[in-house]
């Protein structure tokens, strides 16, 4: 391009990771590797043959001092709006996106996965898993009565499954069930609860429902058949349930999961128990500089794959405006089954001002602050931070 005055104000665009692929930027149309601020900049990734895009994430650097890593703001990040994906008669996919030039240079990273075909019939069939079984109880406790409803406490010590089920199921736990003026609530779950009586069916998977406190699990309930099975949880009872005596082996197989939903691009997380990355996420401390909060990534974060115990991180995923589904796997690096999680700040990450809310709580006004629309604001008077999340404290 020939220099002018109007190049002299324009900003770099880099290419940092992407091994599997190769990205172009445009401007109208035409190859570029500066653009000026403001400029709307169409960007194509190209994996090679048998490859997806796995992840895109950009960082934001100015040139002077060689300061590529230099902390961004967060609220000044750029946003990448996904424009199409498209497969052609080779096989070869282009991602297009489309993003705003700030007032900065702006390297993008890029990794792929190996394109691995899934006929959409592997959905049907996954679906058919997911049975509508009959789930026998017994009372667990006295009846407690508000108003005209009874609530039963019960145990679940049974699965009676239809002669059409296949062979593996998954099994959904309901928190209540309400007959007439009667709330039948699931307390506890007994040993062989979910051990069918059909030799040729078994339970592989079992969904727990989102209680206020975690249900009481014997030994053996969630290996029916003598061998572990995965256990999918709240997000905010991973670690209760992780940490659970009765579910060491589950724990130690990696069977301990809950799938959430991103509620936007930037969500806080902690969790008791160390966690595995997402695919798809990038983990971040966040820090005041200058008067303003600042994010980096956490590279012991992302180069371990897992997220400690005890610790208030930031997460960001692809989506722009989240509703993107997560798969969080306790992982047993760190605290032992049968110990109980700590509420304190592990303060694992070094220059890290994001507190942990292991136990949904109230926070003083004025110090803390909390995520909300991608930026950090004051928390309210009262205001009760649910578990699992994260807050910024202003003086950390």
């Amino acid at each position: 391009m020939t220099a002018s005055a109007k190049e002299a104000e324009s900003y770099k665009l880099t290419v940092g990771e992407s091994e599997k692929g190769t990205v172009t930027f445009r401007v109208n149309g035409s190859g570029v590797q500066t653009a000026a601020e403001g400029t709307t900049v169409t960007m194509e990734i190209t994996p090679q043959g048998g490859y997806v895009v796995k992840e895109v994430t950009n960082s934001l650097y100015t040139d002077w001092g060689g300061a590529r890593a230099q902390a961004i703001d967060i609220t000044t990040s750029v946003e990448m709006k996904p424009l199409s994906v498209v497969k052609d008669a080779q096989g070869i996919y282009t991602y297009t996106y489309s993003f705003t030039m700030p007032r900065a240079s702006v390297e993008v990273n890029v990794t792929y996965d190996i394109e691995i075909p899934t006929p959409a019939e592997d959905k049907k069939d996954e679906e058919k898993k997911v049975t509508d079984v009959k789930l026998d109880m017994e009372p667990a406790g006295a009846p407690e009565t508000d108003g005209e409803i009874t609530t039963i406490p019960v145990s679940i010590t049974g699965v009676e499954v239809p002669a059409t089920a296949p062979q593996e199921i998954v099994v959904k736990v309901e928190a209540s069930t309400k007959v007439g003026n009667n709330v039948f609530e699931v307390r506890e779950i007994k040993a062989d609860a979910f051990k069918t009586k059909s030799p040729n069916v078994k339970v592989t998977k079992v969904i727990l429902p989102n209680t206020e406190e975690a249900l009481l699990v014997e030994n053996g309930a969630m290996s029916p058949d003598g061998a572990p099975i995965e256990v999918q949880t709240p997000l905010a009872l991973l670690d209760d349930y992780a940490l659970m005596q009765s579910l060491e082996a589950n724990f130690k197989g990696k069977l301990i999961t809950a799938t959430a939903q991103a509620p936007q691009r930037f969500w806080t997380f902690s969790s008791g128990v160390d966690v595995l990355v997402p695919a798809g996420v990038t983990v971040y401390r966040a820090f005041m500089q200058d008067g303003a909060i600042r994010t980096l990534p956490i590279d012991k974060a992302n180069a371990s794959g897992i997220i400690l115990a005890n610790n208030g991180v930031l997460l960001s995923c692809n989506s722009m405006t989240g509703g993107a589904e997560y798969t969080f796997v306790a992982n047993p690096s760190g605290p032992k089954s049968g110990t109980t999680p700590a509420t304190t700040d592990a303060c694992s990450y070094e220059g890290n001002s994001m507190v942990p809310t292991i136990v949904g709580k109230n926070y003083p006004v004025g110090r803390y602050l909390i995520l909300k629309d991608n930026e950090f604001h004051t928390m309210s008077a009262n205001g009760k931070v649910p578990a699992c999340k994260a807050v910024f404290d202003k003086e950390k």
